[in-house]
């Protein structure tokens, strides 16, 4: 999972850049990223069910050979309409890591220990933000994005390959769940099974309502602001990146608190201080002048991460039974995807025609609603999924 994720850490803040060096206006950037979105929406659900079906491992291993392919198309793009095809390999790669790898904390956790478990998983592949930043703006400040983009796509060959060797040594199968065979009766099971707990209008209900909003609102600024240094500030690929290490760092540090906290107080305190954390951050970002604020406004935004994940995840394991864990990671990482599929676009119209400043304005307007449900709807429900103190046949 470090490895992965140091991919993402040393690319996903120089993409827009390296987009701009390919001809893109700041509007395509921005359309690039609503139509990169697509792809997510439609596979994050079901990468999650198929972790819940073929296992954990297995998913886990053709994710990091997807992400790894997904860097060979950016190094070889002639034009930005040509790196549409990358996306759609990335949201392969993440719509199976990132659910496989929540959904296989939560299946070898206990309810009373599961935000702090979260937190220190999360860490070990959060650290590599600190130096991934800063390692990916070096070799594309150095070298270019092409030698970028080579290094990244030889992770992936590596993390698949200790996939592998995980898979081996489980005996060639995962040992978490029963194992069976996909199928689109499962699927549509799955999906019925899901859709009931969608419109109880309980916890998840409610979760889905608030990541909503969160997605609809961050992602209209979120990927314009590598741009916004570049462009209006004039910082170098180096100093982006550099920025994304302080992130990493803050992330890192933030992390065990964030957990600490999911367990002794409560998430929807956690939850909520994150977002908060997060609108923070965006107007620090917009009124900053100088490196060291923007160094305040990434930080900021570390904070904010680092407190939302640990809630998000204990709250589906306390809600949700294990059959359905994967497929409600997916569902919640996708969120409100088609709705907030034109987002990016927007922002980038918003820049166009209003100024630089406004899209992450707009964030921090339409991202304080999300705090409305998230503090009033998102309690823990009194009881797991499964009685308290009692242990599966596996031993947990």
């Amino acid at each position: 999972m470090a490895l992965t994720e140091a991919m993402r850490a040393m690319t996903s803040i120089q993409i827009p850049v390296y987009l701009r060096s390919l001809g893109a206006d700041v509007a395509q950037v921005g359309l690039f990223f609503t139509i990169s979105a697509i792809a997510p929406v439609a596979l994050m659900v079901l990468g999650g069910w198929l972790s819940d079906t073929i296992g954990r491992l297995l998913s886990f291993y053709i994710g990091c050979v997807a992400g790894g392919l997904a860097f060979v198309v950016y190094a070889i793009s002639p034009t930005w309409e040509f790196a549409l095809l990358a996306p759609p390999l990335q949201a392969i790669s993440y719509s199976l890591i990132r659910p496989s790898y929540r959904a296989y904390i939560a299946d070898h956790t206990r309810p009373e220990n599961r935000g702090r478990v979260f937190a220190i998983a999360e860490a070990a592949a959060n650290v590599t933000w600190i130096f991934g930043g800063p390692l990916g703006g070096f070799i594309a400040h150095n070298s270019g994005f092409y030698a970028l983009f080579l290094v990244t796509s030889t992770g992936g060959i590596v993390a698949a390959a200790l996939a592998v060797f995980l898979i081996s040594r489980s005996g060639g199968v995962s040992t978490d769940l029963p194992q069976e065979r996909p199928s689109l009766g499962s699927l549509r099971t799955s999906m019925l099974q899901m859709t009931r707990v969608i419109l109880s209008g309980g916890l998840v209900t409610w979760l889905l309502i608030t990541d909503g909003i969160r997605d609809v609102s961050f992602r209209m600024s979120f990927d314009l602001m590598p741009v916004y240094l570049s462009d209006e500030w004039g910082l170098t690929l180096q100093q982006i990146g550099l920025l994304d290490g302080i992130f990493g760092v803050v992330l890192v540090l933030a992390g065990y608190p964030a957990g600490w906290l999911t367990d002794k107080v409560s998430e929807r305190l956690a939850l909520v201080s994150g977002l908060a954390s997060v609108l923070a951050s965006r107007l620090a970002f917009v009124y900053a002048s100088s490196f060291a604020g923007f160094a305040v406004s990434w930080s900021l935004l570390a904070i904010g991460v680092a407190m939302m994940d640990p809630p998000i995840q204990s709250l589906i394991s306390k809600a949700v039974p294990p059959r359905l864990r994967g497929i409600t990671v997916g569902l919640l990482a996708t969120s409100w995807g088609i709705v907030s599929l034109p987002s990016p676009w927007i922002g980038g119209l918003l820049w166009t025609y209003f100024g630089p400043r406004v899209p992450f304005l707009a964030t921090v307007a339409l991202g304080s609603l999300a705090l409305i449900p998230a503090w009033f709807k998102l309690a823990a429900p009194m009881a797991p999924p499964t009685k308290p103190g009692r242990r599966d046949r596996r031993g947990r």
